[in-house]
């Protein structure tokens, strides 16, 4: 059964492969390139006044192939062409470690949103991780709440040939179509 939204409703979104076109070690802002109708999911989620987390791997920061201020960058551009004003997320967290490392904040670690269900006073049933690779899916999963696979690229094959049995999780083509869902 679908949770009802309420102004506690939170989503924890991926960015790359879940809100824009992941193209691998993102670095310049130019290159931010919106998935479809990922502006029309924002935007009706944050007009259903759900609560809006950022929450991306970004390996590459550790490996040396771009920094922070990139991954920042990026993320304003994206935020620009979201188009829904400054602060339109209520937290963000960038976890630059490498697979290698040992995780604090990085997915599937659920750090990060065990520290925002804290916070916020949120509902684990009221809360969404949203994500297209398995390293987001098992960040939910961790957290104990709502796990959501967009299968925009291939990983649901790759989640479901790894995992068959894992059935607790909701999936959806498109950001779009999640949000859809949800506010129904």
């Amino acid at each position: 059964m679908k949770t009802t939204v309420t102004a506690k409703t939170a989503i924890f979104f991926d960015r790359d492969g879940t809100i824009i076109v992941d193209k691998n070690y993102l670095k310049d802002p130019n290159d931010v390139e919106l998935l479809p109708k990922a502006k029309d999911a924002i935007s009706s989620l944050k007009s259903a006044q759900c609560m809006l987390f950022l929450f991306s791997n970004q390996s590459g920061v550790a490996r040396g192939i771009i920094t922070m201020d990139d991954v920042f960058k990026c993320n304003l551009r994206m935020e620009k062409l979201l188009d829904q004003g400054p602060n339109l997320f209520d937290a963000i967290c960038i976890a630059p470690e490498s697979p290698d490392d040992v995780p604090i904040y990085r997915k599937p670690s659920p750090k990060f949103i065990v520290d925002m269900i804290e916070q916020f006073d949120l509902q684990r049933e009221n809360c969404y991780m949203v994500g297209d690779k398995e390293s987001d899916i098992f960040a939910g999963l961790n957290a104990q709440i709502n796990a959501v696979l967009i299968t925009s690229n291939d990983g649901a094959k790759t989640f479901f040939s790894k995992h068959p049995t894992c059935k607790n999780i909701k999936i959806f083509p498109s950001l779009f179509e999640f949000a859809k869902w949800l506010l129904e």
